[in-house]
This record gives C-alpha cells, sequence and structure tokens, in this order.
C-alpha cells in the first residue's frame, strides 16, 4: 500500500520539481523553443534532471499494479527517461554527440510508450480523464514531429511540455486509482 503512495507523491513531486527547474535556469533557455531536456542539460544534476529519474522511478513502483501489457510500456517509458536523465543532450547549439543521440531515441522510446500505456489505461479503466489526457499527449507527439521535420523546430519546448504533463496526469491518475482501491495488485494477465 505505501509503494502506491510514494508512487503518487513522487510523480506529483517530479512535476513541481520540474517547473521549478525552469526559474533561475539559463536565461538563453526559452520553454516555449528548447526542450526539457536542453534545460536538464544546462544544469547537470539540478531539479530537471532529477525530476526525471524521480518520476522514472515512480513510474516503476507502480508497475505491480497495473496488467501486463502496461507494465511492459511503462517499463520502456521508466527505463528510456533513466537513461534520458543519465545520458544528457548536448548543449543548445552545438552538433549532437552519440551521447545526445542516445539521449534522443530514449526519450523517443519513453514518450511513445507512455502513449501506448496511456490508450490501454484510458480503455481499461474507461476513464475519459485518461483518455483525453492520451489524446491530448498524442496531439502534442503529432505537433513535436511536425516542428521537427517541417517547422524547424518552431514551439517544440511547448508541444513536449504538453506531452509530458499529459503523460504525468495519466500516471497520477493510475496512481491515485490504486491508492483509492483496496486491491493490492492488479491481476497480471495481458
Amino acid at each position: 500500500m505505501v509503494l502506491k503512495q510514494l508512487a503518487l507523491l513522487g510523480l506529483v513531486l517530479s512535476g513541481v520539481m520540474t517547473v521549478a527547474g525552469h526559474f533561475g535556469a539559463d536565461p538563453g533557455l526559452s520553454p516555449w523553443a528548447h526542450t526539457i531536456s536542453d534545460f536538464a542539460a544546462s544544469d547537470r544534476g539540478g531539479l530537471v534532471e532529477s525530476a526525471m529519474g524521480l518520476a522514472a522511478v515512480s513510474t516503476a513502483a507502480l508497475l505491480p499494479y497495473v496488467r501486463r501489457a502496461v507494465a511492459g510500456l511503462l517499463a520502456i517509458w521508466a527505463t528510456g527517461l533513466l537513461v534520458a536523465a543519465a545520458v544528457p543532450t548536448d548543449p543548445v547549439g552545438q552538433v549532437l554527440s552519440t551521447a545526445g543521440y542516445l539521449h534522443r531515441y530514449a526519450s523517443v522510446a519513453a514518450f511513445a510508450a507512455l502513449l501506448g500505456a496511456g490508450v490501454l489505461l484510458a480503455r481499461e479503466a474507461r476513464s475519459r480523464a485518461t483518455g483525453w489526457m492520451t489524446v491530448l499527449g498524442g496531439l502534442s507527439a503529432a505537433a513535436m514531429v511536425v516542428s521537427t521535420f517541417l517547422l524547424d523546430r518552431v514551439a517544440i519546448g511547448l508541444t513536449e511540455r504538453v506531452l509530458a504533463a499529459a503523460g504525468i496526469a495519466v500516471l497520477i491518475q493510475v496512481a491515485l486509482r490504486h491508492v483509492a482501491s483496496r486491491q493490492v495488485v492488479a491481476p497480471a494477465t495481458a
């Protein structure tokens, strides 16, 4: 029971830490034009990077409470997020190194898995709120792809933050649902 509550606390705290980490950041960075990773890279070991790790660990704490298919996708999300936190992207304006590419594709895999988990969770729970957050996340992901490949990364920071907020909101909803239930462990069926 404590694990579910810690997961909930960790997810909420990771959101607060991410927002707080934007204050006092490099003044050359903009939340509208730069990714969360850009903020993390500018302050190695700071609040944003720590929040990424906390969100990953908090998600892992939810794995025993969700179905196997969802757990697999959330495990990919958590692993990708941990890799992205441990292996920073390159500073703004520099050509991506091997580490930068590793960070980028770990992040892409993480967000894709989180969206997939959101679809399954919305269907399972028959939750409109989870469904709408997943749709919002999917639209944001599509906007990020358009921004990246067609619009020279215009508003990439904004679209990524909407995607991240929607994903964390889905995870918080899952944690809340399980904290409120008396069920110790969800069925481990597909």
